[in-house]
């Protein structure tokens, strides 16, 4: 059921996107959170399993409207010099939201009250999105200062380039995406097999992703301030060293080489998509969906495709791989951004109207 609320959140992000930029950001944002609360809730009235699939499959489509308006914004909310932290702010909301109100509230309401109870989640997300949200929310979308630098190309061969670049931050992202869910996948499966006991691997699984939400506010800061390409590639080469530790370590030192590589991988996220962005400033919303999109789908698949190995060659070689996958991933984060620079304030602040 998850795998086709992905799958329908992930094609149509581009699409919306795309409305976005075309309609403006507000109608979708408003929209996104009660056609999702809605769907959600009614799958707790639901009686059959087909129209549960059914109910959170379409419910995929709120996220695929919310999610590029959201990165867009967040992105020109922060204008020229803090565009990388607001955006890390905007995913780590989100973050600390399904923490918060999905899992440590709702298993509190389901365990008192019931199922039927997480309709008031709902009713608060509704509320929420047409008192605070239809307010925050800018009519239209923006449109950021290019971020690229002009090398005297023809127009022709700029475009080969750009579309060359972003098949490497494809890629990148597409690495990071296959690094980030195969540890959450299948890190709590091999310490089980190790006999480690499911409060430690839980702990550890806890803790990783709280340093993954903590490394993405922190590095997009330091972005900001330092600039992406030096702080995208560092915190990428230094996930690969972390993931390395944990791999040859065993004990309490692999799980502090686990939460290490949390941190550094955890800026990553944030700051290739804010590369595509700046690639793209006139289509911010489209390649905010596209970029989020393909992380879903291809970190989906890529996990898959380690299963299939794992089967074959047992988890502990399967992990193995993950240093070499997040070197390799720092090696195309270092091609996508090598022309990049950092954009005039002057015109970021009269293309975003601040």
């Amino acid at each position: 059921m998850l795998l086709f609320y992905q799958a329908v959140s992930s094609i149509t992000q581009p699409f919306f996107g795309r409305l976005c930029e075309r309609y403006g950001g507000r109608l979708f944002a408003v929209g996104a959170i009660i056609w999702t609360a809605l769907l959600f809730a009614g799958t707790l009235f639901a009686e059959s399993k087909l129209v549960i699939t059914t109910l959170i499959a379409l419910a995929g489509l709120g996220s695929g409207a919310f999610h590029p308006q959201g990165t867009a914004n967040s992105t020109l909310a922060g204008g020229s010099k803090l565009g990388a932290t607001t955006t890390s702010l905007f995913f780590f909301g989100g973050t600390l939201g399904t923490a918060l109100l999905g899992s440590a509230l709702g298993g509190l309401l389901i365990a008192n009250y019931g199922r039927v109870s997480l309709v008031s989640i709902a009713v608060l997300n509704i509320a929420l999105a047409l008192l605070v949200v239809r307010r925050l929310v800018p009519r239209r979308l923006g449109a950021a200062a290019p971020g690229t630098a002009s090398d005297g190309r023809e127009p022709a061969e700029q475009g080969r380039m750009v579309w060359l670049v972003l098949a490497v931050l494809l890629g990148a992202i597409a690495l990071r995406a296959l690094t980030q869910q195969a540890i959450v996948t299948y890190v709590p499966k091999y310490q089980e097999d190790l006999g480690v006991s499911a409060a430690v691997y839980g702990s550890v699984n806890s803790l990783f992703l709280a340093a993954v939400a903590a490394g993405g506010v922190l590095g997009a800061y330091l972005a900001d301030r330092l600039g992406i390409a030096r702080i995208l590639v560092l915190s990428l080469l230094l996930t690969a060293a972390a993931l390395w530790g944990y791999v040859r370590l065993t004990g309490m030192g692999s799980y502090v080489s686990l939460v290490i590589a949390g941190l550094f991988l955890g800026p990553s996220h944030t700051l290739l998509l804010v590369t595509g962005q700046q690639r793209s400033p006139e289509r911010m919303a489209v390649m905010s969906g596209v970029f989020l999109g393909f992380g879903f789908v291809s970190g989906a698949v890529g996990t898959w495709i380690l299963g299939l190995l794992a089967d074959q060659a047992g988890l502990a070689s399967t992990l193995a791989v993950l240093p070499f996958i997040a070197l390799v991933n720092g090696l195309l984060a270092l091609l996508a951004v090598a022309r990049i620079r950092r954009p005039n304030p002057a015109a970021a602040e009269l293309a975003t109207g601040h």
